[in-house]
């Protein structure tokens, strides 16, 4: 039962991350209120196609009990903190006027996230790497809902709903 529940979970989990990876949509902003250079926002929607393929890839490995592979990935999740990325110093200028604390510290949670996930990953408990995986899509749900709406419109509670009983 346990297993089935854990399988299950993970696929549920899989599905809302490959529906979040909607590459068509890549010429829309990034950020609702947030304004970066043409490259800087390139580095960014990379770095972000790179955190989607590792999360969708994170969920075959949890069902497959490839631990090692959770490991791997959770690390280059977590090394990807866009504010340590080697910027030049106008860029990293730029993240530090422009970007809001309140992205800075969920970025930073998502990325704590991650390695939480690493640890559990190490320690072969399928629960708490299911649980911590789980933190880690609702880390990106949150900063997609905040701040990018535009990309994400679902996210957006005043949008036409489907069908509601």
């Amino acid at each position: 039962m346990k297993t089935q529940l854990l399988t299950v979970f993970v696929l549920a989990c899989s599905l809302v991350a490959g529906s979040a990876n909607t590459r068509a949509a890549e010429d829309q902003a990034a950020f609702q209120a947030v304004e970066l250079s043409p490259d800087l926002l390139e580095l960014l929607r990379a770095e972000m196609r790179e955190i989607a393929d590792g999360v969708q890839g994170i969920a075959l490995s949890l069902a497959t009990a490839d631990w090692e592979s959770i490991h791997q990935t959770s690390s280059k999740i977590r090394a990807s903190y866009i504010m340590e990325k080697k910027l030049t110093p106008a860029q990293a200028a730029e993240l530090e006027k422009v970007l809001p604390e309140r992205f800075k510290r969920l970025d930073a949670e998502f990325h704590q996230r991650a390695e939480s996930l690493g640890v559990a990953a190490a320690a072969h408990d399928s629960e708490l790497v299911a649980f911590q995986y789980s933190r880690l899509i609702e880390s990106c749900a949150r900063c997609h809902s905040e701040f990018a709406g535009k990309r994400f419109p679902g996210f957006d509670s005043r949008a036409p709903q489907g069908h509601q009983h």
